[in-house]
């Protein structure tokens, strides 16, 4: 039956797959345009869906696939405060305005359905997106039938039983904000019992204690475990561009997509709705840029710079990671409050400007899809 789920979920990528790896959905699947939404609460249910299967298979292929969600998909649709949140997100949304009635891109949502507030659209996705993280947070260590099995990489501790003798797992990390985690291990008494990694299959290599181990399967530790033991696993990512439909491409490294981030100015929307009144903080707002978005990437070699992991690391100010790199202003129209699913032209219409790009769960606006640029 697994195997089967993977073919659906590969089936439903190919025609229907967004660049931060989940499916398009507004109401009914809505192909591969950079306009086309994805509702919340799709996203939450999914993850839950795929805790389920890696439980049940521990195939690393939903490990993957989950983390993808959990730090793209997840956090882009929710401010990041979380006072607020979006029915639909879009690979390339540079704008949350109310749309005109006559040019709605979604299958069956209205034109109110990106805007960020207390329940744009319909109410299904408050109730719902807050159940994301903690149900990630609930499976990322699990118990196998030989010991422990860390499945997501998030800062957890489980404390539990194993053959009678207590046992206490801790992962201490910033991933995905950094590049590897710390697992401390503590056990009662002296127990034979097996501890499994996670080594992302999206890792271009990976080390344990020092020692360069496979990647996109988990690395088994077995024998006796007595006291308190420290475990470094450490990872290489390296930037790789993806391709989309229609020519563009988006850019990840490792776990995180990354995505050009204009400037924003939101408006705040206070009313009466169905009898409850959306007065701050539980209005709406709609989202303005107040910088450039319409760029092609340029040469392709950025650098990349390191910040604090703050209070609020999924947020365009407070973006513990940044890749700056080349990118080249073109003619990218912006139609009825969205931009066009294509550029007019790719030709350039200035010089390269440097630009900071962050990861796309950090955006609220983002250009995501772009197309590569080769300069006369």
């Amino acid at each position: 039956g697994e195997v089967y789920a993977q073919n659906a979920w590969k089936i439903l990528q190919k025609y229907h797959g967004m660049a931060c790896g989940h499916l398009s959905g507004d109401e009914c699947l809505a192909g591969k345009s950079p306009l086309a939404g994805s509702e919340c609460c799709s996203v939450v249910e999914t993850m839950y869906s795929l805790e389920l299967l890696l439980a049940a298979s521990g195939n690393s292929f939903w490990e993957d696939l989950l983390e993808k969600y959990a730090f793209n998909a997840l956090p882009a649709t929710i401010s990041p405060d979380m006072w607020t949140h979006q029915y639909v997100q879009q690979t390339n949304q540079i704008q949350c305005s109310i749309l005109p009635d006559d040019h709605v891109p979604y299958t069956t949502n209205n034109k109110d359905a990106n805007l960020f507030g207390l329940e744009p659209h319909y109410g299904c996705c408050t109730a719902n997106f807050g159940q994301g993280f903690p149900k990630l947070a609930l499976s990322a260590i699990m118990k196998s039938q030989a010991g422990f099995a860390i499945t997501s990489i998030l800062p957890v501790q489980v404390s539990a039983e194993h053959n009678g003798v207590h046992v206490k797992v801790s992962i201490i990390t910033d991933y995905p904000f950094r590049d590897g985690y710390v697992v401390e291990v503590e056990t009662q008494h002296p127990i034979e019992m097996e501890l499994e990694l996670r080594i992302p299959g999206f890792a271009d290599e990976a080390w344990v204690d020092g020692k360069r181990v496979a990647v996109g399967q988990s690395f088994k530790l077995g024998g006796q475990w007595n006291g308190r033991r420290t475990i470094n696993v450490a990872f290489e990512f390296k930037t790789r561009f993806q391709m989309c439909p229609d020519q563009l491409y988006c850019l990840w490294r490792g776990p995180l997509l990354f995505a050009l981030a204009p400037k924003e100015r939101w408006v705040k929307h206070e009313y009466v709705k169905d009898g409850v009144e959306r007065k701050f903080p539980y209005c709406d707002y709609e989202v303005f840029p107040e910088t450039s978005w319409n760029y092609g990437f340029g040469s392709g070699q950025g650098e990349i710079r390191w910040n604090t992991v703050g209070a609020y690391p999924f947020s365009p100010d407070g973006a513990p990671v940044e890749l700056w790199m080349e990118m080249i202003p073109i003619t990218w129209p912006i139609e009825h409050g969205m931009c066009t699913a294509v550029p007019k032209s790719c030709i350039p219409i200035g010089n390269g400007e440097v630009k900071r790009l962050i990861p796309y769960g950090c955006t609220n606006l983002r250009m995501t899809a772009m197309p590569r640029i080769k300069e006369a």
